[in-house]
């Protein structure tokens, strides 16, 4: 058996806001839903070829589909995967608007990770019924849930990532920032964030977070690269991950696709009902298509650019957005670069001069002492 596979399922495309950089343009959220039958046959394919498969439930907005669809779903993993066998996890990323408490209970039984797209005191920006989604959170956070929450950036938030990591941080709240691509609704470049503006601000965030002594929250992506930074060089995130075989995503129709980033129609990889094994879909023109892209570009930053080690040369949905898929050197390139650089050179500065360790979070500290004890230590 192969040993692992990331799956995003989306049951649906349909979503109950329109917001500002959604993948999804209005005209591709076809109405229909994810039938119980795909989810069997994907969830029988996955079990008899892989030893374990991580779920992250997204769409549109996934929680459109009705609380019974979730709880046969999950029902149908253990029938297939085994109960508490360990073999299967569980992530639903959504707005929050429609977060009830029945099924934040069934997520903590059943041990979902649940994370919410939210902007904090922006939120309105990109989104929508901001009072809702934050009052979701306070639940979640008053009764010790696991969730997260994840920030997308955009032009006018790009320098603003500070004040939103202080408003998580007072919550106790954990959050990942990733800018706006190109794609999508956002394929008009007006919600796109200047590269140097972000990368100001995302830097100013991570100094912040660095020398924060109560911080109680890890910052996300900063904290995976600071890992990295420390450790053998490994993807830290999924957009500098060698991801293509690793990830696949599946649509409300079975059409199978290598990202969930609205790929477009040249990569799709098929039908989960056309075709026997998932690995056949890694087979197909369309995964032919972005892999030989992908390989273009990957030669061209080896070649070029001492951080290919760190980052896999970036993702490349977005490469097909910003520059073209065989090119490096859009606005996710270089922000990579200079905000991953700075973490590089900072973590490298605490390792050779050994400065006082209390100085810094927990996350820091704990990271620095583990490779000071063990030099060997890759970051995972």
């Amino acid at each position: 058996m192969r040993p692992f596979i990331s799956v995003i399922i989306k049951p649906t495309l349909e979503c109950n806001i329109n917001c500002r950089h959604c993948y999804h343009t209005p005209d591709k959220r076809s109405p229909e839903k994810m039938s119980i039958e795909t989810l069997e046959r994907l969830f029988s394919m996955l079990s008899k070829e892989y030893e374990s498969v991580w779920f992250v439930w997204h769409g549109g907005e996934p929680l459109l589909m009705p609380f019974k669809f979730y709880k046969e779903a999950i029902d149908l993993q253990e029938k297939y995967f085994g109960k508490n066998s360990r073999r299967t996890g569980n992530t639903i990323q959504t707005n929050g608007i429609l977060l009830e408490r029945k099924f934040i209970n069934f997520c903590r039984e059943k041990m979902i990770n649940i994370g919410v797209s939210f902007e904090g005191p922006y939120n309105d920006v990109l989104r929508e019924n901001t009072d809702t989604v934050k009052e979701r959170i306070e639940y979640l956070s008053d009764k010790e849930r696991v969730f997260s929450v994840s920030s997308t950036i955009s032009a006018e938030t790009a320098s603003k990532q500070k004040e939103i990591y202080e408003g998580f941080r007072s919550d106790k709240t954990a959050v990942s920032f990733a800018p706006v691509i190109p794609a999508g609704c956002a394929a008009c470049g007006k919600t796109v964030p200047n590269a140097e503006e972000y990368i100001r601000s995302s830097i100013e965030c991570f100094d912040s977070w660095l020398h924060d002594k109560n911080a109680e929250v890890p910052l996300i992506p900063h904290y995976l690269y600071v890992l990295s930074a420390l450790g053998e060089p490994q993807g830290s995130d999924c957009a500098h991950d060698s991801c293509l075989t690793k990830w696949i995503c599946v649509y409300p129709n079975g059409d199978l696709y290598p990202c969930g980033k609205g790929c477009p129609s040249e990569f799709k990889l098929g039908n989960i009902r056309e075709t026997d094994l998932i690995s056949d879909a890694f087979r197909t023109e369309g995964f032919g298509k972005i892999l030989a892209g992908t390989i273009e570009r990957r030669n061209r930053c080896m070649a070029e650019c001492s951080l290919y080690k760190f980052c896999n040369g970036g993702c490349s949905i977005d490469a097909y957005y910003e520059t073209g898929l065989d090119k490096a050197g859009g606005n996710s390139c270089r922000i990579f670069k200079e905000v991953f650089g700075h973490i590089l050179s900072s973590v490298e500065d605490i390792v050779e001069t050994r400065p006082d360790l209390s100085e810094y979070n927990k996350f820091v500290r704990d990271a620095v002492l583990g490779k000071l004890i063990n030099p060997k230590m890759t970051g995972q």
